[in-house]
């Protein structure tokens, strides 16, 4: 099988291909398959079997109407409302302007699932290395088609920020993009950010299927479309404390320039996100 080939079946069986209207998946799944008309699963059928179309869209198709209940994807192009939680953990949202502005909300302190990627650099990262340290948990796209232009500025701004204090606090970023789960996949987030000069920061990765369990467990809802080959998929942040429990989430946001498309956002806001980042990151470190 050709490269091209496995890489969308594996897409197809792990995220949505195409861009979905919102719906409520989980009820759809709780609704069952009596809500799909028979007829409409005899005419895709007799239209794989007229195209040749392999197991791959069928699966996807599957999807789709709802059994796979995760949330639609959300590209943020304006100032967003709060994230998605991970699942089964409540934000409530902190009182204080800073905190309003990085849209900061506190979380019951349940332990963050664990995972094992690679990094920029092709060596093995888990969350469990980190124990004793507080972690700042960010998602964006390995070619930095999204919001990564703008994150990666107020990573490095609230490294500044930190000072002496940087080195308590790492910073880990996993890759949202389902065409591009190689190492080698990274080099222009690495580039366009400069954080891989950073030592307490790495851009994690892996094979599809652990990427989309990532996403999943930390709210992260995926979208790519094969014709454009593009993705989609909200914006949140995390800071865990030393004991791998969760503490505030934060909604990340950008503008969307047009006609470029790429993610701006105004150097004063900018330098007040990552002060953000840098307040809470310390403060989770002084209530360890």
């Amino acid at each position: 099988m050709a490269a091209s080939e496995s890489m969308t079946g594996e897409l197809s069986s792990s995220i949505d291909m195409q861009p979905v209207t919102p719906v409520d998946r989980a009820a759809a799944l709780a609704a069952g398959p009596s809500r799909i008309p028979r007829k409409f699963w005899y005419v895709v059928l007799a239209a794989a079997a007229a195209l040749g179309i392999g197991g791959a869209l069928l699966e996807h198709l599957l999807s789709a109407v709802g059994l796979n209940p995760s949330a639609p994807a959300v590209t943020t192009t304006t100032r967003p409302g709060r994230a998605p939680t991970a699942a089964g953990e409540r934000g409530t949202p902190v009182p204080g302007k800073l905190a309003s502005f990085i849209g900061l909300a506190s979380m019951t302190p349940g332990g963050a699932r664990p995972f094992s990627l690679v990094d920029e650099r092709g060596r093995t990262i888990s969350l469990s290395r980190y124990h004793g340290k507080v972690v700042v948990l960010t998602f964006f796209d390995g070619r930095c088609n999204d919001i990564c232009p703008v994150l990666g500025a107020e990573i490095r701004r609230a490294e500044a920020d930190l000072g002496p204090r940087a080195g308590d606090v790492s910073f880990l970023t996993v890759n949202t993009d389902p065409a591009s789960t190689a190492v080698s996949g990274l080099d222009r987030a690495l580039a366009t950010t400069k954080l891989g000069a950073f030592a307490n920061w790495h851009m994690l990765t892996g094979p599809l299927a652990e990427l989309n369990s990532v996403w999943r467990a930390y709210g992260i809802s995926v979208s790519f479309d094969t014709a454009t080959r593009t993705v989609a998929h909200n914006d949140v942040m995390y800071f865990l404390d030393g004991k791998g429990r969760f503490s505030y989430r934060a909604s990340p946001f950008a503008n969307e320039a047009r006609p470029s498309g790429r993610f701006v956002l105004p150097q004063a806001e900018i330098s007040r996100f990552a002060l953000g980042i840098a307040t809470y990151a310390t403060r989770v470190e002084d209530t360890r």
